[in-house]
Parts: structure tokens; sequence; C-alpha cells
């Protein structure tokens, strides 16, 4: 049986000693600190709840870290040279109690500093509080345990300080710049960022991440936080068997290569990774939530609100992807505190476009993908599929889009026959596929169920191509119809025909969203930051609509020209 007394007493002793140590002190709390403020500014955490949360999960993974490798490898080195572990070999004291000492006190001396960092987000840059802080903190102490265990073990196997000093900064530094703790991950070229998951920092950051930004709890993390726990009692256990009083016991060099049996684990589940691409697609989820957590206010355009209503020139304030205000006139510099600005005078802000047909590519998930990315760069933010293959073409990305994980167009509906019949929401597609009916039983019951929807002066088909027009269709995806430029192009025939630009504006907006029942297609408080922004006047010249500025998609402004590159 384990007696306490030895480990108990031997804690509170490293526990004071190490409140004394200024290295240990400056890496656990001041380091990390300095980290914070600049992080914070440079991101501009204060404009973005997203931005915040990143700040704080690399700080706290830059703590961790040198919290394990300076505060728990080197000074158990230093220890061992200075003959302080040496007046301990004669006591009644084993190996044991010195080494948990050392993780407790590390556990202890750090925990204090996560409220810390926590409190100062929440004070500069007013980030919430966490929704999962149970899990944080198992997650947190779970990476705590590990790393001061890894620090240990480095210092079991070195002879010296100066090797200690080496092999630390081996793990140290690409744990540093390739787990995220400084260099987003989302910076990082793919094959980089597959790399990186062999590091054991990555998956405490990204489980930090998630936790923070998607309100992922552990449950969601078991990967991550297993592997943290393996390392820990594998580099523990090690750590016991090569421990050493003096520094005359001298290892062979081989013995190094224990510091790789502590991150087995971590080689493990990078490899695993490596396979299934899970935590980069992890990745771009956590970029999407990050950039939808921005505020903006976009002052001073026209604002055409999908409703029947012009605004002349006002403001919009967008928070965390959701619109917060529409008002006339410009906003005062004080509305826009803690918020990215873009002054807009002089163009027009429109909700995103609705293209309600199109024919999305079948049998190939990566060409649909290009198509709704196509969209969405032409401003096109929904879409409704039509076809007899609709239903399996949406399916295919309809969970990447709803995740974040593709940056493309919504897929708002499905629709199985032609563009003049009622579009079938894709959920109840999806009740019908659960319900096990057969798929001829299940394309007769949808044909069964849809209704005419008005489709202007002449349906597709019914005429010539001015007839056709006149309805809101661009059938994008046929030959000769590219996917997202189209739409333009039958606004402008549209105008063309007779209808006026903002007849055809309303047919593409708030007409198109209350076709479909969504909340969609309008710029009104409380509704997703979908908008479009162009240069010019579409009420007087439909084709200023070509000449967009910006697209935002649920409160993220689009980097267009990255949605026409291959992911």
């Amino acid at each position: 049986m384990i007696k306490l007394t030895p480990y108990r007493a031997y804690t509170l002793a490293t526990l004071r000693l190490t409140m004394r140590d200024r290295v240990v002190l400056f890496f656990s709390y001041l380091f990390p600190v300095i980290f914070f403020f600049a992080f914070g500014e440079g991101f501009d955490a204060a404009k973005s709840a997203g931005n915040a949360a990143q700040v704080v999960s690399m700080v706290l993974v830059l703590g961790v870290l040198g919290n394990g490798f300076f505060g728990g490898g080197i000074r158990a080195v230093l220890e061992r040279e200075t003959g302080i572990l040496r007046r301990f070999k004669v006591a009644p004291i084993s190996a044991g109690p010195i080494l948990v000492s050392s993780i407790v006190t590390g556990w202890v001396i750090y925990m204090p500093a996560v409220v810390a960092f926590f409190l100062l987000a929440h004070w500069r840059y007013r980030m919430p509080a966490p929704e999962n802080p149970v899990s944080i903190a198992i997650l947190l102490s779970l990476g705590i345990i590990a790393f001061r265990a890894m620090g240990l073990i480095i210092a079991s196997v070195v002879n010296t300080m100066g090797e200690s000093q080496v092999l630390v900064q081996l793990l140290y530094f690409p744990m540093l710049l390739l787990s995220g703790a400084t260099i987003p991950l989302s910076t990082m070229p793919d094959w980089l960022q597959v790399v990186a998951q062999f590091l054991p920092a990555t998956h405490l950051y990204l489980g930090l991440q998630g936790m923070l930004l998607d309100g992922e709890g552990l449950t969601k993390n078991l990967a991550a936080a297993g592997a943290l726990a393996a390392a820990a009692a594998v580099a523990l256990f090690i750590s016991l068997k090569l421990f050493r009083w003096e520094k005359e016991d001298r290892l062979k060099t081989s013995a190094k290569l224990w510091v790789a049996a502590a991150l087995g684990p971590f080689l493990l589940l990078g490899a695993w990774q490596a396979v299934t691409m899970e935590n980069l697609e992890k990745t771009r989820i956590l970029e999407r939530r990050q950039n939808r957590a921005m505020t903006w206010l976009i002052r001073g355009p026209r604002i055409v609100t999908g409703e029947g209503r012009v605004i002349e020139s006002g403001s919009v304030l967008v928070r965390r992807g959701v619109i917060v205000s529409v008002t006339e006139g410009l906003a005062a510099d004080g509305d826009g505190q803690n918020a990215e600005i873009l002054d807009a005078a002089g163009r027009t802000l429109l909700p995103g476009l609705i293209d309600q047909a199109v024919v999305l590519p079948e049998g190939n998930q990566q060409r649909t993908e290009e198509a709704l990315r196509s969209h969405l760069y032409a401003g096109v933010t929904g879409v409704v599929a039509v076809g007899p293959r609709a239903p399996v073409a949406a399916v295919a990305v309809m969970g990447r889009l709803e995740s974040g994980a593709l940056l493309a167009s919504s897929v708002l509906a499905v629709n199985l026959e032609t563009p003049a019949a009622r579009p079938m929401v894709l959920s109840e597609w999806m009740r019908d596929v659960g319900s096990g009916r057969s798929p001829g039983l299940l394309a007769g019951s949808l044909a069964q169920q849809v209704l005419a929807l008005n489709p202007g002066p002449a349906g597709i088909g019914q005429g010539g191509q001015d007839a056709g027009a006149a309805t809101p269709y661009s059938m994008a995806g046929r030959a000769g119809l590219p996917h997202g430029p189209s739409l333009h192009r039958q606004l402008q025939l549209m105008v063309k025909s007779g209808l006026s630009p903002a007849d055809a504006l309303m047919q593409v907006t708030g007409g198109a969203a209350r076709a479909l029942g969504k909340p969609v297609g309008r710029i009104a408080p409380g509704l997703d930051a979908t908008m479009v922004l162009v240069d010019g006047n579409p009420l007087e010249d439909i084709a200023a609509t070509e000449h967009i500025v910006a697209v935002f998609l649920k409160g993220e402004r689009v980097y267009r020209t990255g949605l026409l590159s291959k992911e």
C-alpha cells in the first residue's frame, strides 16, 4: 500500500521551492501573458469572439508546453546537476514521490493562470464564458500532466544540462510552430497540417479550439484525451525506471530513444489522421466558426432588403453571423466600436441571391462542390437542385455544407421534376429515405407531392429565350450555362423581357425565399448575415449585380478568389 505522507510532504516542499524559481514563473505566467496580448491585438480579438477563442487556445497551449518542458524537464535536470536529489538518496523516500510531486506542482501552478486568461479574454475582448468549463478543465489537466511527464522523461535520459536543452528545443519548437500555438493551422498547406498531426500539442490545441468555438465536450475529443493520458502514463513509467539520483550516473546515448516511446500514442494517432484526414476537416470547420464570429459594420450602402423596401443610405451591424440592426443613415463611429468597418457609400447591399433551378453534376462529389463554390463566387448563396438525381447530388455535400467544412452555396431544396414544380425541402426527402421505402416508390411519392410554383409569364421550355427569360430560373449546369454567372445573365434577360429591376431582384431574393419557406433572401435583424455588396445601383442597371465587391455568408466575408482553387 502506498504511503501518502512522502508524496504530500515532498509536494508541499516542491511547491514552495517552485514559487521561488523565476524561470518556472516566467514560462508559466509572464511568457504566456506577453503572447496573450501580442496575439490578441494582432488577431483583432476585440472584433471577433472567434479570434478571442483562438488567442486563448494558443496561449494555453504555450503555457502547457513551457510548464512541461521547462518547469518539469529542465528543473528536474537542474536538481540532479546541483546535487539536490543526492541529499534525498539517503532519506526514506523513493523516486515515485519526487516525480509525482513534480506533476502535481505543475498542475497547481498552472491552473490559476488558466482562470486568469479566461478572465482577461472576457475583460479585454468580451469573449463569452465557455459552454463546457468542466471538459476544458479535464483536457487541460491531461495536457499539463502529459507534457510534465514528457519533461521528466527528458530529464531521465539526458546526462547534462546542455543535452537537456538541446532535446527540449528539438521537441518544443516544432510543437510551438506547427501545433497552432503560434501559427494558425488553417494557414498551413494540407501536407504540413498532416505532419502536425504527429505532434501532441496539435491535438491539445484542436481540442481546446473545438470546445471554445464549437461547444464540443470531452466525448468529441476522446482520441486526443486518450493519447494524452496514455503518453502521461508511459512517460511516468519510463521516468521511474530510468530515474537517477546523481549526475555521475550516466546513461547510454541510445537511452534517448525512450522519448519516442512516450510519443508513441501520438505517432499512432498521427498515422490514423493521415489516413482519415478528420482533423484537417475539423480545422476547416473551426475556421468557419471563427470567421463567422466576426463583428462587422457595413456603413453607407444602399440597402435592398428583399422585403420590398429600399434604404437609400443605411448601415448594417453584424455580430456572430447574425444581423443585429439595419438602420437608415450613417452609423456613428461609436456604433462600430469593436467592429470591422466596411465603408460602402455609393454601393448597394443585396440579400444573397437564390437560384431556383440548378442542375448539379451527377456522380462526382468534387464537381458538385466546385459547382456550388462557383455559385457562391457569383453571389448566389442558395440554390434549388433540380432533376431526378438532385437529391443524391445534394445529400453528398449536405453534411459538409452544414458543418462548415465546405464553403459554398447552400442547397436550400431539391426538385425531382421541372422548375415549374414546387421544390421539395431536402429534409423531407431524407425523412422519406429513412422510412425504408424503395427508390421507385420514393420518387413516385415525391412526384405526387409537388405543386405548381408560379413560373412567371412562361415556363422553361415553353417558348423562346425571351419568353423563358421572365422566370427566375437559370438552369445552370446545362450545356452552355455555367454555375453562378448564369443567374446574373438571367436577371438581365428578365429585365429585357419587361420586368422592372426591382421585381427581378425580388424574384431571386425575398420572393424566392417565400416560395421555399426559408428564412433567407432578406436583410433584417435576427437573420443570418448572408449578403452581397455590389458596385453601382442594380435598381437602375441590373448588370450592376455582376460587379461584386464582397460576399458574406452567415457573417463570414468570403475570400472569393479562394473559392476557385480546388481543395
